[in-house]
C-alpha cells in the first residue's frame, strides 16, 4: 500500500476540482437535502413541544403535524449527511484504485 504523503503528492485534486466536485449534481441534491432537513427539524419541533394554547382537537392535531414535520426533517437531514458521506467515500476509493493503477 501506497504511503499517504505519495498519494496526495500525485493526486490530480486541487482546489478548482474540489469546488467542482460540491457543486455535482448528486452532491448538491444531497446538500440541499440537508439544508431543507435543517429548516424543517426546528419549525416541526416548536409545533411539537410548544403547541399554542388552543384546547382540545386543534392542539392534538397540531401535535401530529408538528411530529410528521420532524420525522420528515430528520429523514432529510440524515439522508443528506449519510449520503453525502458514503459518496465522499466510494469517490475517493474511486480516486484511489486509479491512482494505484498508474
Amino acid at each position: 500500500m501506497p504511503e499517504p504523503e505519495d498519494t496526495l503528492s500525485r493526486s490530480p485534486v486541487d482546489f478548482d476540482s474540489a469546488v467542482a466536485y460540491a457543486l455535482h449534481p448528486e452532491m448538491r441534491r444531497l446538500i440541499i437535502l440537508y439544508l431543507v432537513g435543517t429548516l424543517l427539524l426546528p419549525i416541526g419541533l416548536s409545533m411539537f413541544v410548544n403547541p399554542p394554547f388552543i384546547g382540545g382537537l386543534a392542539q392534538i392535531v397540531r401535535q401530529i403535524i408538528g411530529l410528521a414535520i420532524v420525522l420528515v426533517g430528520a429523514t432529510f437531514f440524515f439522508g443528506g449527511v449519510i449520503g453525502a458521506l458514503f459518496k465522499l467515500v466510494a469517490d475517493a476509493n474511486i480516486l484511489a484504485a486509479a491512482l494505484d493503477e498508474e
